[in-house]
């Protein structure tokens, strides 16, 4: 489910007049179903969108939210799941650890700001939802650095919301379309930059949210630096990844990615070096790109990919 797709929901909840618990995981520790960030809205008629991480704690969160209907409207708060098999308090799984789990009544009182939220995801511009105990509110200018936010003793979880992972691949031949595919299907959004006109690839890719047909490196300048972008380099020549490496890696973005077999690699890695370009910055490109996974087809790359850029996106939540 989409970030869209699932605060669509909570709207369109929130307009019929229904009472409705939206539950987020603040904090999530060792391992454990859901991960921070994850969420899932539960209706006075039990309907249910989203997740918390799905098993036995995902059933007491719902089961929670029922008791909720059954109460007065209060303030939004937090509970603690462990998850350490059969000691005191824990919930029975195996996981070895923990989350914490917000509870917050929304309704149509709350519309404005899930109209806010959901214009921000649409747009893709951003903001900061912030849930406290009194509150929950949206700023599209407010900034923050990471993700997610959580401030036990504060009482105070925040998030980015509405600002999609940006992926911009530079080629637009069979690998630049499967990868287009498996990101738009992870809610990246796509762009795709091919300097040639009129290739099939390119006319078929219904997948990518932007097709730009400009000069690689021309483009290059436009690339958003900051920790949602990644940048995917597949073009039809050495010479071209070459010139788009260049430009590219000195930015400051998620992940810079390159295809090419070793002996390519190497070979642009010498030159660059060659040029000046520091080792450092040579050692933070993914080349060969993907995960080895002995991928032969565009499709099976651009698996590989995707798994190696799912890896790094969600490294800095474990």
């Amino acid at each position: 489910m989409t970030e869209l797709s699932f605060w669509k929901s909570v709207k369109n909840i929130a307009e019929a007049g229904k009472r409705a618990v939206l539950t987020v995981v603040f904090d999530a520790k060792e391992s454990t179903p859901g991960k921070q960030g994850f969420k899932m809205i539960v209706d006075e008629d039990g309907n249910i969108q989203g997740s918390v991480g799905g098993g036995i704690m995902e059933h007491e969160v719902i089961k929670e939210c029922l008791e909720i209907f059954g109460r007065p409207a209060a303030e939004n708060y937090f509970k603690r799941y462990n998850h350490y098999g059969d000691a005191p308090g824990s919930t029975g799984m195996i996981c070895c650890g923990s989350q914490i789990i917000g509870f917050a009544e929304v309704g149509k009182k709350d519309l404005s700001v899930l109209t806010e939220v959901e214009e921000a995801a649409e747009k893709n511009f951003g903001g900061v939802l912030t849930i406290s105990r009194a509150n929950f509110i949206f700023s599209n200018r407010e900034k923050q650095s990471k993700k997610y936010n959580f401030d036990e003793n504060e009482w105070k979880y925040s998030e980015v919301v509405g600002l999609k992972e940006r992926i911009y691949i530079f080629g637009g031949g069979h690998v630049g379309l499967s990868i287009s595919r498996i990101m738009a299907m992870l809610d990246f959004r796509v762009t795709v930059i091919e300097k040639r006109k009129d290739i099939f690839t390119l006319i078929g890719n219904d997948f990518a949210d932007e097709i730009i047909n400009e000069d690689y490196v021309k483009y290059s300048d436009r690339i958003i630096e900051d920790d949602f972008s990644y940048v995917v380099i597949v073009t039809p020549s050495h010479s071209h990844d070459k010139e788009v490496l260049r430009a590219v890696i000195g930015k400051r973005v998620r992940y810079i990615g390159m295809m090419g077999s070793k002996a390519k690699v190497k070979t642009i890695f010498e030159e660059l070096g060659g040029e000046g370009i520091p080792e450092e910055l040579l050692n933070k490109v993914h080349s060969p790109i993907g995960l080895p996974i002995n991928s032969r087809t565009p499709d099976e790359i651009a698996v590989s990919i995707a798994a190696e850029i799912i890896n790094v996106k969600n490294s800095m939540f474990f």
